[in-house]
């Protein structure tokens, strides 16, 4: 597989509990609008080195949050995107450098739980499963989460929490 596992890691972070809207309920759960940054202090990045970089700015368009991020997770230079994001639970795919993650989400009060298949020339390469929640005054989005190798060197779960704080 010519991609790198740090690539496709980077690709699993930089997606807002990754996904893009397709399918999805009435909205509700919490509101993730605003611009926000990693607060490397409080996260928790396993093996993989801190990024220099990793902020969104995330705004609604009816029930889809659209999420401009720019990190540079996982070695591979800055990495911009524009991904979209049910507001409430949905399923979702995306494609983007040659993988293809789908998901599904789910919101029980103020926490959103997701479930993703991330995939390669149609070849599933990792799952993650994680969720995402605000503090109780909306100033700190957490996600927690793991991911699963299927294949490479480890196939070792990687967790990871990130902090974001909104700015």
């Amino acid at each position: 597989m010519r991609t790198s596992r740090a690539l496709l890691i980077a690709f699993a972070l930089l997606t807002p509990s990754a996904g893009l809207a397709a399918q999805q309920a009435p909205a509700k759960g919490a509101d993730i609008t605003g611009t926000w940054v990693i607060n490397l202090a409080k996260s928790d990045l396993g093996t993989m080195p801190p990024p220099t970089i990793d902020s969104s700015t995330i705004t609604r368009v009816g029930n889809v949050y659209e999420i401009a991020s720019t990190s540079d997770f996982g070695g591979q230079g800055t990495q911009s995107r524009v991904l979209k994001w049910p507001v409430g639970e949905g399923e979702a795919s995306n494609d983007s450098n040659g993988a293809t993650i789908h998901t599904t989400t789910k919101v029980l009060a103020d926490t959103t739980t997701f479930s993703s298949t991330i995939s390669f020339q149609g070849q599933t390469v990792m799952l993650q499963t994680g969720r995402t929640y605000l503090s109780p005054d909306g100033k700190t989005m957490t996600r927690e989460m793991d991911l699963q190798p299927m294949a490479g060197p480890s196939t070792d779960p990687i967790h990871f929490r990130l902090v974001y704080d909104r700015k």
